[in-house]
């Protein structure tokens, strides 16, 4: 394992004055790789606090993204420059970004005096070297795709999530947002980009972000205006995941998985409405009902019970759902 000692500098720059005249952000660009390659990225190089009285502060927001499949800690996240007292920011300590990850930290603006004030942010991080550089190179690939998507130019941005699933992803977690991501821009193609499908997007990007009550309300629009699209079934699933995996509401979830079976009986989502419900089940403490769940599934896809000898169906799906469930009937002390 190698290890790289690394630094970036930003630049803010703000105005005050005695009364406010005005504000501004930054430009939003995304920073390219950085020093040896690395690929730790910032959202703006520049930030811009605008206009602000003396006596009050304005905040900025900063986003640190470790796009690579390399580790990122961050030693130092301190304000330099002449102006260096009027600007604060709220990194206390080292942070840690493993792949895929991000954190926002907040810089403060609070003029003392007149003027135009400069000054500038010093990051000192280390890398952990876990990947080589073609790897990381294909991981940006997913981003490629985020940023095609933001754009709606979904059919371009279905073929690079595709592309991006066939290199062999190295960050699991953007090759599982790119795999739930990818069959329903596909299905755009076809079924088209409205209210819906954006809705279901917004959803899944939400929760990518950790606003898992936000997803659920983008979810719950998504079924009041369009419980018979195309995509209905897929933000039922994915509003049962969430309670089920993110949230741990085991109660809510089971209910969820049960609608999506019953209200969409041809759902490719309802051997993983079963099995999920049995999960769920389970963890509530009904072991009896999630042992009947999980004896139906496996039973479906049961191609030889006879003579004691019970084998599931010969494809792909059948023989993954049998072993699913029958590793589960194991573990609840039902095989």
């Amino acid at each position: 394992m190698k290890f790289h000692k690394q630094s970036m500098l930003l630049s803010v720059f703000a105005a005050s004055m005695l009364s406010a005249c005005g504000g501004g952000d930054g430009d939003g660009a995304a920073q390219g790789p950085g020093p040896n390659g690395s690929y730790l990225f910032v959202d703006s190089s520049n930030y811009y606090f605008g206009t602000t009285d003396i006596g009050t502060t304005r905040t900025q927001t900063i986003e640190l993204v470790n796009r690579g499949g390399d580790i990122y800690p961050i030693n130092k996240f301190e304000v330099s420059g002449d102006n260096r007292e009027e600007f604060t920011s709220d990194f206390y300590g080292p942070i840690t970004l493993n792949p895929s990850e991000a954190v926002r930290l907040n810089v403060t603006f609070q003029p003392v005096s007149n003027g135009r004030k400069f000054a500038d942010i010093e990051i000192d991080f280390d890398t952990i070297v876990q990947v080589t550089d073609k790897q990381n190179q294909d991981e940006q690939k997913f981003y490629e795709a985020k940023e095609l998507e933001r754009r709606q130019d979904y059919p371009a941005a279905s073929n690079k999530y595709g592309e991006y699933i066939k290199t062999g992803p190295v960050v699991d977690a953007n090759a599982q947002r790119a795999a739930i991501k990818l069959p329903v821009i596909k299905e755009s193609n076809t079924y088209g980009d409205g209210k819906d499908f954006k809705g279901y997007l917004a959803a899944v990007n939400a929760r990518d972000s950790g606003d898992l009550n936000g997803a659920l309300a983008e979810i719950d629009q998504v079924m009041v205006a369009s419980s018979d699209s195309y995509i209905a079934d897929d933000a039922l699933y994915l509003k049962g995941y969430i309670e089920l995996m993110d949230k741990q509401d085991y109660a809510t979830a089971q209910k969820t998985m049960q609608q999506l079976r019953r209200s969409y009986p041809d759902t490719t989502y309802y051997d993983t409405a079963l099995y999920s419900e049995a999960l769920a089940l389970q963890s509530l403490g009904n072991e009896n009902l999630a042992t009947e769940i999980l004896l139906d599934l496996r039973y479906k896809h049961t191609g030889i019970d006879a003579l004691g000898i019970t084998l599931p169906k010969d494809n792909i799906v059948s023989r993954m759902w049998f072993d699913r469930a029958s590793d589960a009937l194991k573990t609840l002390g039902a095989l």
